[in-house]
């Protein structure tokens, strides 16, 4: 009996050390798993959320099904780079631009690479997210439009009529928001323009020799001040926008710093306007770096629309800034008539479409004409408001 009961103690002995061997066998493939995953990763953070993860997110906020993603169609290795593809559908242009914003941000957050290509107009955009040991090349499309009609016998062709502009109703009225640009300039004419409305609002050039002066006196008149930030136009440097200005061949940094300089410069700012800029207000990344400032300072932005490839409503809404855009300039033509006849149409939108923005300048007849006619816009069927009033 003793020596069967010693066998018995070795063979459990010997089943309890097979185990042990396994589990450590074990062990040791998890840790070696874990230590290929962690180097082919790079040495992020744990706590870091993991940028596919940041992707879907990202993407989530902007309204993309993320049913509709497809992630990881292939995975490559390209030089000893994991790449991964993804692509994504947007239900329109301004929630594709907001993420490309994003973008930019979680590029500098995590010291990636985004490489975005020049022409972002596409109804398909391809980029590459590099973070080194591993990248993302992403295919944001846009929703597809619905299928247009089937094609009908053609009819003959009508005889051209002018088509008559709809009236608004008889008792219809509108909110009417008036900024005057270029204020910095022309200091004798500030006390005239103190005396408007003090809904009318003044945009004023920075580092000018009294451009801070000049907000100070119209603030203290009771009137709205934003920044007429210089931005670089087509013909530059033919045509000068001005001390201050953002160029396209600044860095993200020394254009974040020049935006940063020219609100700090000019007193009791609520918003900024463009003054010029047809070549920068096209460019989507340059124009999401400035709304990305204006965001963190808490300002509006008000698009004077000098070009029609504009793309400055598009990043404001994707970076979340209050935004509206001019629907009517005053005083392209210097003269009282043409002027009167502007603000007329000025008074015809608002009424029409509910609430405009106009924007003049701080000129001696734009003045004239303002002082005369604002008064009696009420009786017309508009209602004077300050611009920040219709900023969305």
């Amino acid at each position: 009996m003793p020596a069967r009961s010693s066998k018995k103690r070795r063979i459990k002995a010997s089943a309890v050390t097979q185990r042990n061997i396994a589990l450590i066998v074990v062990v040791a493939l998890v840790a070696l798993v874990g230590g290929l995953w962690f180097f082919f990763r790079g040495d992020g953070s744990a706590d870091e959320v993991a940028l596919d993860a940041r992707l879907v997110a990202l993407a989530a906020e902007r309204g993309v099904d993320s049913e509709k993603i497809v992630a990881d169609s292939p995975i490559r290795k390209l030089d000893g780079v994991f790449v991964r593809t993804w692509r994504f559908e947007f239900p329109n242009r301004a929630a594709r631009d907001g993420f490309l914003g994003d973008l930019q941000i979680e590029g500098v957050a995590r010291k990636g690479e985004l490489d975005l290509p020049e022409d972002l107009s596409s109804e398909t955009v391809n980029l590459r997210f590099d973070l080194g040991a591993e990248a993302f090349d992403l295919h944001l499309q846009l929703a597809e439009a619905a299928p247009a009609a089937r094609p009908t016998a053609k009819r003959p062709t009508p005889t051209p009529r002018p088509t008559a502009r709809p009236d608004p109703a008889p008792d219809a009225r509108g909110r009417l928001a008036i900024l005057l640009d270029d204020v910095g300039q022309k200091f004798d004419l500030v006390p005239a323009a103190g005396a408007l409305p003090q809904e009318v609002a003044f945009a004023v050039l920075p580092f000018l020799p009294q451009s801070a002066e000049s907000a100070t006196a119209l603030y203290d008149a009771g009137h709205e001040i934003w920044l007429h930030l210089p931005m670089e136009p087509e013909n530059y440097p033919e045509d000068d926008p001005g001390p201050g200005a953002v160029l396209m061949s600044m860095s993200p940094e020394e254009l974040r710093k020049a935006v940063h300089s020219a609100l700090n410069n000019i007193p009791h700012v609520v918003g900024v306007n463009n003054h010029m800029g047809s070549k920068i207000t096209a460019d989507l990344r340059t124009m999401t770096w400035i709304m990305q400032e204006l965001k963190v300072r808490g300002m509006a932005f008000i698009d004077s629309r000098t070009t029609i490839r504009t793309v400055a409503e598009d990043a404001a809404r994707g970076q979340g800034v209050l935004v509206n855009r001019r629907h009517v300039f005053l005083d392209n033509e210097r003269d009282r008539t043409a002027i009167r006849r502007q603000l007329a149409e000025a008074i015809y939108r608002c009424r029409l479409d509910g609430e405009i923005i106009a924007i003049g300048h701080l000129d001696p007849v734009t003045l004239e004409v303002l002082t005369e006619d604002l008064p009696g816009i009420a009786a017309r069927g508009a209602d004077l408001v300050k611009p920040s009033e219709l900023v969305r």
